[in-house]
């Protein structure tokens, strides 16, 4: 027998008993996988379902053709004023406000909104026009004072150039991203300009919005709204993740958004917390399979839970399944020992 081969043997004879031990192989440790079932075993995905992301609107238009008006529809809005176009409606709506033309007071309006409690379901920025504007002029500020050797110091302005620009639209996304993470739905206005033919000057070819131009890029729904020559408010939906809206123009009304509103406000029945016999059941299969209670507890946490007394029903059973498993392994383990040593 060569070396290698006895080592390989070796390597696959059991290991001898511990001494006290009777003689009795040791007792393998039990290893219960308690991962939620929804999660792809070995991997970071799970079964998509239905989305509750809380709609994030981008509208623009010129001036009268309702953009305030509409915004302030949707339930319990909060609004950053930046142009002072909601002062005449709070008689008619009933909405909190802070009225600012500073970019960094709006960003800590949206901070605040993101790490309080608070009773609002809608933010709305309008417009978000003037936000972008006061970001060039704050950022335009601070160059002038630091960049006095760049070609944009003009002594008593400066123009930003190529590479500040980098600067300011950082920050404007980072107010944008901001906005779309906030657990709440979140309606945008911006005013509506001229658009140019590129190549051309001075040549019109229709309009679009007053803003950062990478803004419909970021929003779910994304509306423009306008008036016909009979003064009727209409909305033309240019972009719709939910494909809920009207593919033609529709009267700017809101009924039309509370489809998309209805995941928001709905609420769902409480799952039924695990009764007396499953809190039993789970307790003594533990006990059988020598695991305690607290380190138990601490794989439940995968389910939401932090004690027995708050796990749903339907996940109990799911661990219950595993720890009869588990025992079931053990004691077919158990068997096999025995008739090893007979």
């Amino acid at each position: 027998m060569t070396t290698e081969t006895k080592e390989k043997q070796e390597a696959k004879a059991p290991a001898p008993a511990a001494a006290g031990d009777g003689g009795k192989p040791p007792v393998k440790p039990v290893k219960v996988d308690f991962r939620d079932g929804g999660a792809r075993k070995g991997g970071p995905f799970k079964r998509a379902g239905k989305s509750r992301k809380r709609l994030k609107l981008f509208l623009w238009g010129d001036s009268g053709v309702g953009k305030t008006t509409l915004a302030l529809r949707f339930p319990k809005p909060v609004v950053i004023d930046m142009e002072g176009g909601t002062e005449l409606y709070g008689e008619d709506f009933n909405f909190d406000v802070i009225s600012t033309t500073d970019s960094d007071q709006a960003m800590q309006a949206v901070d605040w909104l993101a790490t309080n409690a608070h009773p609002y379901q809608t933010l709305i920025v309008d417009p978000v026009t003037i936000y972008w504007d006061a970001l060039q002029r704050k950022w335009s500020d601070i160059f002038l004072r630091r960049n006095k050797g760049s070609k944009g110091f003009k002594y008593e302005y400066y123009d930003l150039q190529p590479k500040d620009w980098l600067t300011v639209k950082a920050e404007f996304k980072e107010f944008v991203r901001k906005l779309l993470a906030l657990n709440m739905a979140v309606v945008v206005t911006a005013r509506e300009k001229t658009k140019y033919k590129d190549g051309s000057f001075m040549q019109a070819a229709g309009e679009t919005f007053d803003g950062e131009k990478s803004l419909p890029y970021m929003f779910d729904v994304v509306l423009r709204l306008f008036l016909d020559d009979g003064g009727k408010h209409w909305a033309q939906a240019l972009k719709d993740r939910s494909n809920r809206l009207p593919k033609e123009p529709f009267p700017a009304e809101f009924k039309a958004f509370e489809p998309l509103l209805s995941g928001e406000t709905e609420q769902r029945p409480a799952p039924l917390p695990a009764n007396d016999e499953q809190k039993q059941t789970i307790r003594r299969l533990l006990a059988e399979l020598g695991v305690s209670e607290g380190k138990a507890l601490e794989r439940f946490k995968t389910y939401g839970a932090t004690s027995l007394d708050d796990l749903p029903a339907e996940k109990a059973e799911v661990i219950i399944g595993k720890l009869e498993a588990a025992s079931a392994a053990r004691q077919t383990e158990g068997k096999e020992s025995s008739h090893a040593e007979s």
